[in-house]
């Protein structure tokens, strides 16, 4: 239900949904209308997504565990790529295989997609040779499932952590609530070194950027209501 319930305000009330009911209102509340079309300007240019993404992904996160015994990588979507997971499912990938391979520690992939995420990997580590054992839970839906399967699939509480910077708080807060102690191993970075010369014009990448960060923060806000800190 709760899945459910996210999912109906993701699509109905943030961007780009809060846009197509501004446009439906414009008749009869002009000044809406204008305060949501410089919102979307605001959302569509560089500086105003990094300003949203800035926050979640420089955020300070402790290391808990002292001493990981795997590394656990959160599922990020999938396509019709070479490897069929999305590019920022595949960086959380590497990112994992590389940390696992240094490590000497088996991989446990949560998500489901993970289906596709077995080719990707089984093709990469043919390709570079690698030779790390993959566990695989397929049933999570979403963050929260992500963490709740995962205490019931291993026993190991210290922990990895592999998600995208601006996913991290979120994450580390889930696992943490359910009893893991995680080392959070930040990847997937959205926001450039600086500022790009056309950082005031809109572009559809930075209102997707924008999109990404402020459905995290309405999760992040989720969380606290639900007494998950």
């Amino acid at each position: 239900m709760i899945y459910l319930l996210s999912k109906l305000f993701t699509y109905t009330l943030l961007p780009p949904a809060l846009f197509i009911w501004g446009l439906l209102l414009a008749p009869r509340f002009r000044r809406i209308a204008i305060l949501l079309a410089l919102l979307l300007y605001a959302l569509s240019t560089q500086i105003g997504s990094r300003l949203l993404l800035l926050p979640l992904e420089n955020a300070k996160l402790p290391s808990l565990a002292k001493e990981p015994k795997i590394v656990v990588v959160l599922g990020g979507g999938y396509d019709r790529g070479v490897l069929a997971t999305s590019a920022g499912a595949t960086e959380r990938i590497l990112r994992g295989l590389l940390l696992a391979k240094e490590k000497r520690l088996g991989l446990l992939y949560t998500g489901y997609e993970a289906k596709y995420a077995k080719k990707a990997i089984e093709r990469i580590q043919k390709g570079f040779g690698l030779q790390i054992s993959v566990f695989y839970e397929p049933k999570s839906l979403d963050t929260y499932q992500n963490a709740k399967y995962s205490a019931k699939m291993i026993q190991a509480r210290q922990i990895y952590l592999v998600t995208s910077a601006y996913h991290m708080p979120r994450a580390y807060r889930l696992f943490r609530h359910f009893g893991f102690l995680p080392t959070p191993i930040k990847t997937d970075y959205r926001t450039k070194p600086a500022l790009e010369a056309w950082a005031l014009f809109p572009k559809m990448g930075n209102l997707q950027d924008s999109y990404l960060a402020i459905h995290e923060y309405v999760g992040l806000l989720s969380l606290w209501l639900r007494g998950i800190s």
